[in-house]
Order: C-alpha cells, then structure tokens, then sequence
C-alpha cells in the first residue's frame, strides 16, 4: 500500500511555516485553481500543488507564466514529481520540495537545495499511524455486571460464584436457581428432597380415560406432585 500524502491544508501549512523558518514569511495567499494554493513573499514565488499522482511539467510551466518578475520559483507538493517536471525545473532555476508524511520539505533540485536553510524547522505533523484492520470476527464484549467472587452473596443471599442454572437432582431438569420445585418430578430444589410432604395432604390419582392415564401439573410451578388439601 503507497503511502498517504498530507491534504492541500496540511501541505500549505508545512509550505508556510518552511518559508517563515527560512526568513521569508507569506504576505499575500490564494488560491487560484482547485488543488492549489499560492504564497507571495518578499523574495519568492510560491505554489503549493496537490494532486493524486506526481506533479506534472504542465504545473511547474503553468508557475513559470504566472509568476513575478524578479522572485524566486518554489513549487511544493506531497506527491512528489514527475521525471519531466523535476527536468523542466532544473533548467528554469525553479525549486521543487517534496513534502513528506510529517510535513518535512525534501530538496528535489538543484535551486531547491541551494535555497534551503542552514537548519531545517521542525517537521509539523507527527509520522501518520496506519489504520487498524478491521476484525471480521465476532468480539463480544464484556459483561458490564460487576463481578464477585465465590463464597460472596448477592442481595438473594444465593452464591454468585455459581451457575444462574442449575439441573434437578433427581430427574435432571434444568431449572434457573431461583426456581424452587422441578417442573417434571417435583422435587424441591432448595433442599433436595423429592416431592412436598404434608401430613394433611392427600394425593391425587389421575382417572383413566378410554385407557388413557392423563397426566397432572400444577399451572403455577410446574409440578407433577399434585396434592387434594382438606
């Protein structure tokens, strides 16, 4: 994947602060066509070109019609140029500047380098991070519930180290734990014990029906242990 280039705003920006470092700030900026802009200083001449490949010669002629009598010739750019731009421009005395990823001007001529500072300034933008690649996979995430330890109670008084499900001890049904009787044999599931004794209590028998024995279930609790109470 090539690399990406800074857009027209960061690359005028890189372009101004260039010429404020070098002793010849702007004092006049337009911009007199799509993907450029122009810098008037004292001493210099200057567009800054962005396009989506390599700045070709038609831009650096272009720079040579409209430019001032008696200035400097800069052209910067963030593609870079092309081999005729780059050759046209040796001829014409005209500076070319690459800028690179952080906004750092990069000589590509001979003006270009005969013209630069002693010192460079300092690279505006910092080194552009690629993008992250997208997970395709499903990343659940995390249970916003607090978590507790096992051995510590929630507010029901029932462990929270165990299972919100748990099976019947006696016919193995999966019950939630704040169930209290096993829906298919009745069993009680807070202690164990199969069925609910009373002493009071009578079972109740289902009647055959042509053969057929019907069985019984509480509606509430889902019970088989059916009881007839006096």
């Amino acid at each position: 994947m090539g690399r990406q280039s800074l857009t027209l705003d960061q690359a005028y920006q890189a372009a101004y602060l260039w010429l404020d470092h070098a002793g010849d700030p702007p004092v006049q900026i337009s911009e007199p066509a799509h993907g450029s802009v122009e810098l008037v200083t004292e001493k210099s001449f200057v567009r800054v070109r962005s396009s989506d490949g390599p700045v070709e010669q038609s831009s650096v002629l272009a720079l040579l019609r409209a430019a001032e009598a008696g200035k400097k010739l800069i052209i910067f750019s963030p593609s870079g140029f092309s081999p005729g731009a780059i050759s046209i421009a040796e001829t014409q005395g005209i500076a070319l500047f690459a800028l690179e990823q952080n906004g750092r001007a990069v000589s590509q001529t001979t003006h270009a380098r005969v013209m630069s500072p002693d010192t460079e300034p300092l690279p505006p933008f910092g080194p552009m991070e690629p993008e992250e690649p997208k997970d395709t996979f499903w990343n659940p995430q995390p249970s916003e519930e607090p978590q507790r330890r096992t051995g510590e109670a929630d507010e029901d008084g029932i462990d929270a180290g165990t299972f919100d499900w748990a099976d019947c001890p006696s016919c193995g049904t999966t019950h939630h734990r704040h169930a209290k009787f096993c829906r298919e044999c009745g069993t009680n599931l807070q202690t164990g014990a199969a069925g609910v004794s009373s002493s009071d209590s009578v079972h109740v028998t289902p009647v055959p029906r042509d053969g057929v024995t019907p069985k019984l279930r509480c509606r509430t609790c889902g019970s088989h242990d059916i009881e007839l109470l006096e």
